[in-house]
């Protein structure tokens, strides 16, 4: 029989996932390298479902001086390191803080949401209190019952820390998670100055020359510029996806997915595991997404034929591809070809970024899909120059492949067809060939220019226009691949496509199609209307000619 492992679906609290008896891939030596850091300040940038959450919650089990966690990491890679375990683990206090939840369509709804989390944090440490006497001792109450003003929020931190500072006479271990999504939610809604000036306020009174703070560890998505947020934090490491240092901290790498499955029985999986969810170069190490990898697993010990799915585009938004789509110049349509078709291309990377310019350039997006894991290095990473990017893997592609989809569908529903669909039911040939042309150059290739983009196109342009769009359906000898239908009208246009070889050859390629209508007699079976009205069409990368094949009139 099969070996069930629990995996933690849905569980990111490291105590919560080892008491609970999920599976866990150790992530402890990462512990004695932090230790041995010299960086007072340390972020680590990952895209979402990277496991950022588990890390930290790992961290703050180790450290966290009101527990006792020894036994969480028995038989765990960081027992090894005699030095951590006798100087650090659980002997420092430890402020822990996750702003994945702080979101707000005005600056008051999020500024709440901020409150709400100083106060649980600060109930958590009500026992140490302060003296009445201590000029902070209000401030304390006020931020204990959510009650505090933004200067008092500006300050939250560091009275804290002082305070356990006083109370332990041990340095605190500041933790942060999700340290950057106040300022995306707020650059999305119009408050972004306002939040960054209080987030900027609270970040620096415990990272920058704070006598209180022994370190400080922030994780998110985008490494927001110094200028923007950490103004004059010179102490500040930053291990992004570009970083050879703490490549394996995140994600799972080969091994250990292999261990994974075989722990788990299935073995055989590996190869559509890493088709699917592998495919992340960060330093030397290739890394799978590790939400995807445990989902699917998961559905393969409740069915070992499950089919993989796409989790990454069903756990969060994906603004961001749209925005590139949008662009629709044609170096980025060209270069988003290249990417859908497995190839590489190569940008200039810009790893600092602010929220309110995300969007300014496609240089910034190029850099902010590498950052959020859509994107992947291909090869070096060339700082001052231009670096080698492409596709992770196949969930991304498709990804992006639906993305397209989506975009065109929505930019034919906004466009004035009129005309198109006048040379349709007039039977023009030539002005049908320039009005298919015109749309083919809006779109983006996703499988350079095979029959089935053409066909798929042609279907999507044709419809949304109150007529019915039938795809390869049965008619006459055989499948004619679109038929159009007009009710009201009583007319009826049946199409036969082909893809050319070259521009050369379109002609004969029209020709063929045309052939193919009449031999086959597509569309003779279509009786209940008053006109139909057949065209051969023969495409070339973002070029189309159509001929007439027949007209019949009853």
């Amino acid at each position: 029989m099969k070996n069930i492992i629990k995996l933690p679906i849905g569980q990111a609290d490291f105590k919560e996932i080892i008491r609970g008896g999920c599976y866990y891939i150790d992530k402890t030596a990462s512990i004695s390298t932090l230790i041995r850091d010299g960086a007072a300040s340390i972020l680590f940038t990952r895209p979402r479902r990277f496991g950022k959450t588990t890390f930290l919650s790992m961290i703050r089990a180790f450290f966290d001086i009101r527990e006792d966690n020894k036994d969480l990491f028995t038989k765990l890679a960081v027992m090894n390191d005699k030095e951590a375990i006798e100087n650090w683990m659980n002997k420092y206090p430890v402020i822990y803080l996750t702003f994945k939840d702080i979101d707000g369509l005005n600056f008051n709804v999020a500024l709440d949401v901020l409150r709400g989390k100083l106060s649980s944090l600060y109930q958590g440490y009500s026992f140490i209190g302060i003296p009445e006497e201590n000029k902070d001792a209000e401030i304390f109450t006020d931020i204990c019952n959510g009650k505090c003003t933004v200067s008092e929020i500006r300050r939250s931190l560091e009275i804290l820390a002082k305070r356990l500072y006083s109370y332990y006479h041990q340095k605190v271990i500041f933790l942060l998670d999700e340290y950057d999504v106040p300022l995306d939610k707020a650059e999305k809604n119009g408050y972004y100055r306002e939040m960054l000036d209080i987030i900027r306020a609270m970040f620096l009174s415990v990272l920058k020359d704070c006598p209180y703070t022994e370190k400080g560890i922030l994780t998110g998505c985008l490494r927001i510029s110094k200028e923007s947020l950490f103004t004059g934090l010179n102490n500040l490491a930053v291990y992004s996806v570009t970083s050879a240092k703490y490549a394996d901290a995140f994600g799972f790498t080969e091994k250990e997915v292999t261990r994974l499955l075989s722990d788990a029985g299935l073995a055989e999986k590996s190869d559509i595991i890493r088709k699917w969810y592998d495919g992340y170069t960060i330093g030397t190490e290739h890394i799978y997404t590790p939400w995807d990898v445990i989902s699917y697993v998961d559905m393969l010990q409740i069915d070992i034929n499950a089919k993989p799915e796409n989790y990454w585009a069903n756990s969060s938004g994906n603004d961001v591809i749209r925005r590139l789509i949008d662009m629709t110049d044609a170096e980025v349509g060209d270069d988003y070809s290249t990417l859908i078709n497995k190839g590489i291309i190569k940008k200039r990377i810009v790893e600092t970024l602010t929220y309110n310019n995300l969007y300014s350039s496609a240089e910034n997006i190029w850099s902010l899909l590498l950052m959020t894991g859509y994107l992947t290095l291909a090869g070096e990473y060339f700082p001052n120059e231009e670096t080698a990017l492409r596709l992770p893997n196949e969930e991304i592609r498709l990804l992006f492949d639906s993305s397209i989809d989506e975009w065109f569908s929505d930019t034919i529903k906004g466009s004035d067809r009129k005309a198109l669909f006048a040379s349709i039911w007039e039977g023009d040939a030539d002005v049908l060939s320039k009005e298919i042309s015109a749309y083919l150059r809006q779109t983006i290739s996703t499988y350079d220019f095979k029959e089935h983009f053409y066909h798929a196109f042609l279907a999507g342009l044709l419809s949304g226009a109150g007529y019915i769009v039938k795809s390869n359906r049965e008619s006459g000898e055989g499948r004619p691949d679109i038929i159009l239908l007009d009710r009201k009208g009583g007319k009826a246009a049946v199409f036969e496509l082909k893809r050319a070889n070259s521009i050369e050859d379109m002609e004969k390629a029209a020709e063929k199609a045309v052939n193919q209508l009449k031999d086959k007699d597509y569309g003779g079976d279509i009786i209940d209307y008053d006109e139909i009205i057949s065209f051969g069409i023969s495409f070339f990368r973002k070029r189309a000619l159509v001929k007439i094949s027949d007209r019949k009139v009853r």
